[in-house]
C-alpha cells in the first residue's frame, strides 16, 4: 500500500475530529464519570453477547459522550441512553456497510431491553433513540452517520506504519489491521471516562505506541524505525512531544490497573426473572437453618448410655421387657411417621419468600 493515500484517510478523519469531539463531561450534569463508565462496561458486554464488531462498541460510547456533553441528563435515564445509542450505533454501522451486506447480529430492542436490564420498554428505548439521532444530527439513511473514533484512527496509523515499514523493508512487519487483543486494549481505555480529555488521535497514537514498544523488545533492530513512525505520526497530527509523554504514561497506568484488578470494578446488579412454574420446581429454603441446633452434652451422654444398654440386651429376653425398655426410650409405634409428616409440612409459598427478602 501507497503511503499517501492513507495519510489522505488520516487528513479527512483529523478534519472529522475536531467538529465531531465530545471532550469531558459537563461538572453540569448528574451523571457522574463513574456512572459513564458504568455504562460504558455494559454496552461492551453487549457487545460481545451480540458478537457485533468493535465499531458499534466505539459508535455508542461516541454516541453516550457526545449527547452528555450537549444536554443535561438525570441518572434515571442513563440506562435508558445507553442501550439507546448501541441501538442507534447498530443502525449507524449498518449504513456504513455496502448494501449487499447484512450486520449480523443486530439486536431487537425488546432483546436488548430485557438482556440489559435496563428499566425502560422498548418504546421508551425508541422514543430515546429518536431524540438521540436528532440532537446528535445522525443521519441513519446516508454512510455520514459514523462518527470519527479512537478506532478510526488506530486502524488508519497502523496501515501507514506497515506501508512505511515496507518502503523500509523492516522485517518483521507490523500488522496493517490492529490485532484482537489491541482491539480489546482500546476498548478498555475508551470504558474509562479519564481519557476524554485526550483527542482520539491522541488516544489511538498513545496505544500504537505501547505496541511498538512490545515489537522492540522482541526485535531490538526495528526500534529505530518503529518509533521514528511514531514521531512522525505525532508531528502529523500536531500533538506536543510533553503532552504525549504524559499521555502515554497515563495510558500504560490504566492498562496495568486492569490487568491487575482482582475484582471487576463495575459491576451490574442483575435481577432474575422465573416463571411460575420454575419456581414451583425449586428447592425451598425457608426450612434451612444457617447454623446447626445446639446439641446438651448431658443428654447427648444419658443417650449414648442408654443406646450401648439396648445393645447389649440379648435376643432371649421375653418381649414384655423389650416392650417396657421401648416405652422407657420414648420410642413409639407411629413415631416415625410423625417426624415424616413434620419433614413433609408444605413450605411457605415462593411469593411470600421473596416479599419478605
Amino acid at each position: 500500500m501507497e503511503v499517501h493515500p492513507l495519510l489522505g484517510q488520516l487528513d479527512c478523519l483529523l478534519a472529522g475530529e475536531e467538529a465531531k469531539r465530545a471532550g469531558a463531561l459537563p461538572h453540569t450534569s448528574g451523571i457522574s464519570p463513574g456512572m459513564r463508565d458504568g455504562s460504558a462496561h455494559v454496552l461492551r458486554c453487549l457487545k460481545v453477547w451480540y458478537d457485533l464488531p468493535s465499531d458499534v462498541f466505539h459508535t455508542a460510547v461516541s454516541n453516550i459522550d457526545t449527547f452528555l456533553a450537549k444536554m443535561k441528563a438525570q441518572p434515571k435515564h442513563l440506562s435508558c441512553i445507553a442501550v439507546s445509542s448501541f441501538h442507534l450505533a447498530c443502525s449507524q454501522y449498518q449504513q456504513s456497510l455496502p448494501l449487499d451486506t447484512l450486520l449480523v447480529g443486530t439486536p431487537d430492542p425488546a432483546d436488548l431491553v430485557s438482556i440489559s436490564q435496563s428499566r425502560c420498554s422498548a418504546s421508551d428505548l425508541l422514543r430515546m433513540e429518536a431524540i438521540l439521532a436528532s440532537k446528535l444530527e445522525v443521519s441513519t439513511s446516508s454512510q455520514q452517520g459514523m462518527p470519527v473514533t479512537p478506532l478510526s484512527f488506530l486502524r488508519v496509523m497502523s496501515a501507514v506504519s506497515r506501508a512505511a515499514a515496507a518502503r523500509l523493508e523492516v522485517t518483521p512487519l507490523p500488522r496493517a489491521v490492529p490485532p484482537p487483543h489491541l482491539l480489546h486494549q482500546l476498548e478498555i481505555l475508551v470504558c474509562d471516562s479519564s481519557t476524554l480529555k485526550f483527542r482520539p488521535c491522541e488516544l489511538a497514537l498513545a496505544l500504537l505506541c505501547t505496541e511498538f514498544q512490545q515489537l522492540c523488545a522482541k526485535h531490538p533492530s526495528n526500534t529505530t524505525a518503529l518509533m521514528g513512525f511514531v514521531t512522525e505520526l505525532q508531528k502529523y497530527c500536531n500533538i506536543q512531544a510533553s503532552h504525549f509523554v504524559t499521555l502515554l504514561s497515563e495510558v500504560v497506568a490504566i492498562l496495568e490497573r486492569y490487568n491487575a484488578e482482582g475484582q471487576v470494578p463495575h459491576r451490574q446488579r442483575l435481577v432474575w426473572k422465573l416463571s411460575n412454574r420454575t419456581l414451583r420446581h425449586l428447592r425451598p429454603t425457608d426450612r434451612l437453618r444457617p447454623t446447626l441446633p445446639k446439641i446438651c452434652e448431658e443428654a447427648a451422654s444419658a443417650a449414648g448410655d442408654k443406646a450401648c444398654q439396648l445393645r447389649l440386651r440379648s435376643a432371649s429376653e421375653c418381649s414384655l421387657e423389650s416392650e417396657c425398655s421401648d416405652s422407657d426410650t420414648g420410642y413409639k409405634a407411629g413415631g416415625s411417621d410423625t417426624e415424616s409428616d413434620v419433614e413433609m409440612e408444605e413450605p411457605r409459598s415462593w411469593a411470600r419468600i421473596v416479599a419478605a427478602s
